[in-house]
């Protein structure tokens, strides 16, 4: 049981957009090219797929960079050479703000080939395009957008059991902290310094005893009577000394603790 001076405060990243994620196996595609006999062409192609959902379209990489940020596409189908001021900026614009994105070349001849190899686009289909070659294209992505899904949803439960936050109450009011952005926290009479990875300190009318009862589960130690440090940042170790070296972001601390708590620790790992 935790005091009103602090309480576990725990931010969960909202999953309850899970089901449509898990029901969202369809392909959105957009095509850019500036043949409107071959954007028709493709079109129609796409059609045959149930997997396809959206197919938009564009004449050029101008008319198609809102599109991209807008509809956030599956496939682009994009004409190459490019059309359009953006020209093949607009490649590497979908190559690093969605990575997920699977660019396809579209043209005329295979001398472009080597630009795709360099553009690391790796799908190149010819015109007029062919419906089994277009399909094995969209066969590869399906997978590899539920592979991405499946990570994500990772990545969310991930961040919720690791996202635990407590109430500090401080001099200005109080102070949400995540237990990895501490440190070390040293007692200071009735109050307790908490001292940050980003250099920042902290004084909260918390006896450390408390402090440390609420830290502890997340691999904190005491290492003397005033000092609670984080073992995730301990990188040295001097028992003859009684001392250790915390290391965050190319800074060193040096911290004194107690004979007996440091042997203790010695015997520990810190995993």
């Amino acid at each position: 049981m935790i005091s009103g001076n602090a309480y576990n405060a725990i931010f969960i990243p909202s999953i309850s957009n899970y089901g449509s994620f898990m029901g969202k196996d369809q392909i959105s595609t957009l095509i850019i090219e500036s043949d409107v006999a071959a954007q028709e062409h493709l079109k129609n192609l796409l059609g045959f797929y149930p997997m396809v959902s959206i197919i938009e379209t564009a004449s050029d990489t101008d008319v198609a960079l809102l599109k991209v940020i807008d509809v956030n596409p599956d496939i682009i189908f994009l004409e190459y050479p490019v059309k359009g001021k953006t020209g093949k900026k607009i490649i590497k614009f979908i190559q690093t703000k969605l990575p997920n994105t699977t660019v396809v070349f579209v043209s005329k001849s295979k001398k472009y080939a080597v630009d795709a190899i360099r553009y690391e686009v790796y799908n190149y289909l010819l015109k007029p395009l062919v419906k089994t070659e277009l399909g094995k294209i969209l066969e590869k992505v399906q997978p590899d957008k539920q592979a991405n899904l499946f990570n994500l949803i990772d990545e969310i439960i991930e961040k919720k059991q690791d996202d635990h936050r407590f109430k500090f109450t401080t001099a200005k009011g109080y102070t949400l902290i995540n237990p990895n952005e501490i440190l070390f926290c040293k007692a200071e009479g009735h109050y307790t310094e908490l001292h940050f990875v980003n250099k920042n300190r902290e004084l909260t009318n918390m006896f450390l005893s408390k402090i440390e009862q609420i830290l502890n589960p997340f691999n904190f130690v005491r290492i003397s009577r005033s000092t609670v440090v984080n073992k995730n940042y301990i990188r040295k170790v001097f028992p003859t000394t009684d001392t250790l070296i915390l290391s965050v972001n190319g800074l060193e601390y040096e911290i004194k603790g107690s004979r007996l708590q440091m042997k203790a620790l010695n015997r520990t790992d810190f995993e």
